[in-house]
């Protein structure tokens, strides 16, 4: 707790931190005692209200929105973004009910998600902040079928241990220990599942929406050298409030070519995948995160 107080301060630490995670607590609290409709309704329009106190957010989304819809005019990029924050504050009411939600949701393609784990081999399941990202495929693959996370903690320790502790699975940090926690899950055949749709310092640059954008290998690296599938999956919200959940055939992986230049195809092909889903539904997508160059964004 030392060094976690020395990096964030005291003030962050001990005091502000915590009350943001009671008030999150508070929320979910709310939202479980609500039937799911009425939740999400109360979720979407509270998200609305938050944006209204997110001005450097929305400066972020904004920009974001003009490099991937330069066709857009300015009044559809904010109504884009006000849909997205409704969005959001829709799956945040979705988590206490995540039994009833992953019961009213459709199925597509989990067949090939069920060959790879007949396989044995283990793999990776990729998705993006798209949809319902933490909405789980498992209990429709087979008896005891777990996606092992990689995640980023969160600052904010409070809510660190409120939302990821949720998580089945071995939790894979961000970092060189995520990488060799990776190693170890993939050896024993189990399946990570993976967003790779932000920015990534440590990763190479490649485009996004035209743009470059640093875009991390690590999935593709180790899909390589341990000879595991890549499965795209994605969560989208339908008009009936349902969502249909859709898994992709295995990413064909470049043979015989170089590891850099692999690695480079592999990731180019997952960003244009993201694109379309994006395109597809730009209201469910996170568009507040810096996913270019920082100094784009001052």
């Amino acid at each position: 707790m030392n060094k976690y107080i020395h990096k964030h301060g005291w003030f962050r630490s001990l005091i502000l931190y915590p009350i943001e995670g009671l008030f999150v607590a508070l929320l979910l609290g709310i939202f479980a005692l609500l039937p799911l409709r009425m939740a999400e309704s109360f979720g979407a329009a509270l998200g609305e209200f938050i944006s209204l106190f997110t001005w450097r957010r929305n400066k972020v989304g904004l920009f974001n929105l003009r490099v991937a819809f330069p066709e857009k005019s300015e009044v559809e990029r904010k109504k884009i973004l006000r849909a997205m924050w409704r969005h959001f504050g829709r799956l945040m009411a979705d988590l206490p009910h995540n039994r009833q939600v992953l019961k009213e949701a459709r199925f597509e393609g989990v067949e090939y998600l069920r060959k790879a784990y007949a396989a044995g081999k283990g793999g990776f399941v990729c998705s993006a902040h798209i949809g319902n990202w933490e909405l789980s495929v498992a209990k429709q693959i087979a008896p005891g079928f777990v996606m092992n996370p990689v995640y980023r903690p969160a600052n904010n320790w409070f809510l660190d241990k409120l939302l990821f502790s949720r998580r089945k699975g071995v939790k894979i940090p961000k970092g060189r220990t995520g990488a060799r926690l990776m190693i170890e899950t993939l050896r024993k055949g189990k399946f990570i599942s993976i967003l790779c749709d932000q920015k990534f310092r440590e990763g190479i640059t490649l485009t996004f929406f035209g743009m470059p954008a640093q875009t991390a290998t690590a999935m593709a690296g180790l899909a390589l050298k341990m000879n595991v599938p890549i499965i795209m999956v994605k969560a989208i919200q339908q008009k009936d409030g349902h969502y249909l959940l859709t898994v992709y055939p295995p990413l064909p992986l470049p043979i015989g070519l170089p590891r850099a230049e692999a690695e480079r195809q592999i990731m180019t092909y997952v960003n244009k995948v993201y694109e379309s889903w994006i395109r597809e539904n730009p209201e469910q997508w996170l568009w507040i995160h810096r996913r270019f160059d920082k100094r784009l964004y001052k």
